[in-house]
């Protein structure tokens, strides 16, 4: 066997077909739920009363309007288990593991004319999906290039400062400085040897690759009344350029790039302190993911051109709280998330959809701590007639916080 022309051969092979694998696994890096257990109770509408340090996240400028060091440790426990089925009859399903999303803030007064400082350090995007390689292997063909597992880690370092322009109008502006990984495996089948019929073996792909991006956010919170807030922010694309290495059968085959994009939010927001006990708050957010309907992915000394055709999305949320002593909070929220893919793009390392979330959460107060628990479930709709086949979605959240105020 001539080793030169059959690695040569693989890196090609590669090159033509792991574009299905970067298309998936962008998707895969898809936005993560809400960073803190009492936006993921009020199913993400909490960017208008939002009063810790997580509104680094939610909406910078309520920084501006904290008297107090603020401190919040969040946990995001996540699982989705897909079940995909390629043709009518069969179907896999994958792991379903459950992923932990960890966030961190601190914010405190900063002078005495009303700033506030803060950073967070938190995950918007990542998380992955793994799919038995056993499942697809009997379906390798020569030729063939089946994707099995993506993951993206993204990490956000958040500096932020928020003060008031007037006694009704707060102002929050942040830096995003973000590092990212990501890694994809496939299976790949290989002729042994030219001779016809050609023996078929499958060989194991990996490509992994890291970067760093740049972005910022603004947010600004307006109090018509003593009892109503509207909030507007905004957070900048941030592309991430990944290069790294790529290997086939644990070999070397060159170096791996790619470049994913992750969107512009515009986000606006209305909230009404209904009674003294009771606040109801609704906002919708525009997602540009459309900036990633074409990507390139770089193997070696070639480039291949990888075509997504996202779209563009409306997400609506709505959510309230109700202080039911003073001591314990209910909170409760729906949100409509539709997915930015559209059928023809569609895999099954993202099989992302049309989504409901419902969820619920409660909050115990203690001095100057604060206990925080919610759970949403999320109701899919099933793809059942894209090219690629039919999937079922079930996820499950569970988002756990301590807050201290100092």
């Amino acid at each position: 066997m001539d080793t030169q022309c059959n690695r040569a051969g693989l890196k090609i092979l590669i090159f033509l077909t792991l574009g299905a694998i970067v298309q998936s696994a962008c998707a895969d890096g898809y936005r993560n739920p809400p960073p803190t257990a009492e936006g993921i109770g009020k199913s993400g509408a909490n960017m208008v009363f939002v009063d810790d340090a997580s509104a680094i996240s939610y909406n910078p400028a309520n920084l501006g309007m904290q008297t107090n060091r603020s401190l919040v440790v969040a946990a995001t426990f996540a699982r989705t288990e897909t079940t995909y089925s390629p043709f009518p009859g069969v179907s896999v399903e994958s792991d379903g593991d459950w992923n932990v999303l960890p966030n961190l803030y601190y914010s405190q007064p900063i002078g005495e004319k009303g700033w506030v400082a803060g950073i967070g350090i938190n995950t918007p995007y990542g998380q992955g999906v793994s799919w038995n390689a056993s499942d697809f292997a009997p379906g390798v063909a020569l030729g063939d290039t089946v994707p099995y597992e993506a993951s993206v880690l993204f990490l956000n370092i958040n500096p932020t400062i928020a003060f008031p322009v007037h006694e009704s109008v707060y102002i929050g502006v942040g830096l995003d400085v973000v590092y990212s990984k990501l890694e994809l495996k496939a299976l790949n089948g290989v002729a042994l040897n030219p001779l016809p019929p050609p023996p078929v073996i499958i060989v194991p792909s990996e490509g992994d690759g890291d970067g760093w991006g740049i972005g910022g956010n603004i947010g600004v919170t307006w109090l018509p009344t003593s009892r109503q807030r509207v909030a507007v922010t905004y957070r900048s694309r941030v592309d991430i350029d990944y290069k790294g290495d790529f290997e086939v059968g644990g070999a070397g085959a060159g170096d791996f790039e790619t470049t994913i994009k992750y969107p512009n939010i515009i986000g606006l927001g209305y909230g009404i302190q209904l009674t003294d006990d009771i606040q109801l708050e609704t906002q919708v957010e525009w997602l540009q993911w459309s900036v990633n309907d074409t990507q390139t992915l770089v193997t070696g000394p070639a480039s291949s051109p990888i075509v997504n055709n996202w779209d563009d999305t409306f997400t609506l949320g709505f959510g309230g709280s109700w202080a039911v002593t003073d001591s314990l909070v209910a909170r409760a929220g729906y949100a409509f998330i539709p997915s930015p893919i559209p059928d023809a793009t569609v895999t099954h390392l993202l099989a992302d959809e049309d989504r409901h979330a419902l969820s619920l959460g409660v909050g115990y107060a203690f001095g100057s701590h604060l206990v925080d628990l919610a759970y949403t479930f999320s109701i899919y709709d099933d793809r059942d007639s894209t090219p690629s086949g039919a999937y079922e979605v079930d996820s499950n959240l569970i988002g756990m916080t301590y807050s201290l105020s100092f």
